[in-house]
């Protein structure tokens, strides 16, 4: 069982699922054997890529926030970030990823957490009405009606593709090996006797999510509230206090040391709910033929001079939702990267982002 672990650890293969590796695959700290193959294994970590796929997730996630209104910035990791530091680990330093991708993600519930801690801290009563609309009030007893709960829905922070620029220059990696060195092990073990300065170290090696990388924060109203005339605004409010909250306070472990610091770049983003798409025979067209496509597997080179001679005329005179819906299709069937300017390009021609 110990080798077949060792195999699986040294050979990780470019769609690895990193926090598998990291959770469960770690090689046993022998004293009779090599004692660089915990080195070995951290540093193949280290050098963990992206999964090639995981572009199209993102894109999908992206996609399915625009079903309500939303706020959205990207905030790039000033420093080193340690989010489930607590987390089970052979290292005794957990690192949350993503469950299914295996890439970095910020909780929405740390997310949250870090902006109740802020508000309650900085702003104090001043801020008290908008903490009850966001995280709510439970109902006294005997007046259940007086119960109100939260107006805003807090998305898990992931990870934005390499292919998009995330990561410092020259990087494919998100992960950094990282180091915690215990030098009083006996006075934090409960022993009686004082710390010294002659007790051995002792390093402990573990992974932290490396610098440079981006995550795309997102927020958006809970059902029910887009009544509101104010909900925007008030959306637009928490998305500003959030951004304070991550670049002073930071998130996850270790924040007094400096970790977690996340500092946006770009502006807000403030996005008004996807109208449903009104059938059209255009669009119900070219939605078949892109399935057909999909079945008899025609090459994408192809599908796009098709696209461009015959159902581009057709599509740029549809309502903008039915011309993105038509761009959403293309783009599940017209996934490879030498081919996605030309196909963009043309999605930009119909009146789409690309």
């Amino acid at each position: 069982m110990r080798k077949a672990l060792l195999r699986v650890a040294g050979t990780l293969g470019k769609n690895a699922h990193a926090g598998l590796v990291y959770e469960r695959y770690a090689p046993e700290k022998a004293h009779d054997g090599p004692q660089d193959l915990w080195g070995k294994w951290l540093s193949r970590l280290e050098e963990h890529p992206e999964p090639e796929d995981y572009a199209e997730a993102f894109k999908r996630w992206e996609d399915a926030l625009r079903q309500s209104y939303t706020a959205s910035f990207t905030a790039r990791a000033a420093s080193r970030l340690l989010v489930g530091h607590g987390n089970a680990s052979p290292t005794e330093v957990g690192l949350t990823l993503h469950h299914t991708w295996g890439v970095p993600v910020v909780p929405g519930s740390s997310l949250k957490g870090v902006l109740a801690g802020y508000l309650r801290a900085v702003y104090g009563d001043g801020a008290k009405e908008e903490r009850r609309r966001l995280f709510g009030v439970p109902g006294e007893d005997g007046a259940p009606e007086q119960a109100h709960r939260g107006e805003v829905i807090f998305h898990d922070a992931q990870w934005v593709p390499l292919a998009r620029g995330n990561g410092e220059a020259g990087t494919r990696s998100f992960l950094a090996r990282d180091v915690l060195t215990v030098h009083h092990s006996a006075w934090y073990g409960g022993k009686p006797d004082w710390p010294n300065d002659y007790e051995p170290p002792n390093p402990v090696a573990f992974l932290s999510v490396r610098p440079g990388g981006r995550f795309l924060v997102a927020l958006s109203l809970a059902p029910g509230t887009e009544a509101d005339p104010q909900a925007e605004d008030f959306l637009a409010w928490t998305a500003r206090r959030l951004d304070e909250a991550l670049r002073h306070w930071g998130v996850g472990g270790k924040t007094a040391a400096g970790y977690g610091r996340l500092e946006r770049e770009g502006p807000y983003a403030i996005q008004r709910p996807r109208r449903p798409v009104r059938a059209s025979p255009a669009l119900t067209e070219f939605l078949a033929w892109v399935e057909a496509r999909r079945t008899d597997k025609l090459e994408q080179k192809q599908v796009l001079s098709v696209f461009e001679l015959d159902w581009l005329p057709r599509l740029v005179s549809l309502s903008p939702e039915a011309r993105e819906a038509g761009a959403r299709a293309l783009r599940t069937l017209v996934k490879s990267p030498k081919l996605e300017a030309r196909r963009d390009a043309l999605l930009a021609r119909i009146g789409t982002g690309g």
